[in-house]
């Protein structure tokens, strides 16, 4: 996709390979010539079960050389309160707060069940107040990662949230279910990805930035 090829070329401008391999964890090294990411997103996202940094966003930040930002929290949702009664309203402000330079937004399951026009209301809120705030910000948009909830329940959110990023000139990744249903990648409660379940979704994370 245009978008995607778009993003690459900018991360390859700051000196960063894109490549579909995942690098061991560990912190990236922050400099001036790598991007600032901020990411944006709920449980998956956090590494709820696991290290934070055997979290997929750990894991791309390291293959990348980006200076991360992991501002997931899990349970949350664009509506949906989650950890500290914190919605994606105090992530986005966080974002905004560190400057970041692009910010990896995620639909999430936590919100099915709430109303999807609140839902899309809220996401046309989230990244109009990126764009205002950080009107050189590259948004990246992620559709929902669910180990339990069915691609037909998360269409409407994805849907929604595509809409809203590539309006704003945001590119969108869909991610697919990685982990869904895969022995050794689902945590017993058959939603959190294992160690190998986020290593499966940081690889799609890559193939679909190269694309």
């Amino acid at each position: 996709m245009a978008g995607a090829a778009a993003l690459a070329a900018t991360l390859a401008l700051c000196g960063c390979s894109v490549m579909p391999e995942v690098a061991a964890a560990g912190d990236p090294t922050p400099t001036a010539d790598h991007p600032h990411i901020a990411v944006i997103g709920d449980s998956i996202e956090s590494g709820l079960g696991v290290e934070p940094s055997e979290a997929w966003p750990a894991l791309v930040a390291v293959d990348l050389r980006w200076e991360l930002d992991n501002l997931s929290v899990a349970g949350s949702g664009f509506v949906t309160r989650g950890d500290r009664y914190e919605d994606y309203t105090t992530q986005i402000e966080r974002a905004i707060a560190a400057k970041a330079q692009i910010v990896l937004i995620g639909a999430s399951d936590n919100d099915l069940g709430q109303d999807i026009a609140e839902v899309s209301a809220a996401m046309t809120a989230a990244v109009g107040r990126l764009k205002t705030a950080l009107p050189g910000v590259q948004l990246v948009g992620l559709s929902a990662l669910s180990g339990a909830a069915g691609d037909d329940q998360l269409a409407p959110l994805d849907s929604a949230l595509e809409s809203v990023v590539t309006e704003a000139g945001g590119e969108w990744l869909s991610l697919g279910q990685p982990y869904r249903g895969v022995d050794g990648r689902v945590q017993e409660d058959g939603e959190y990805p294992t160690v190998a379940g986020q290593q499966a979704i940081a690889s799609v994370v890559l193939e679909r930035l190269d694309d």
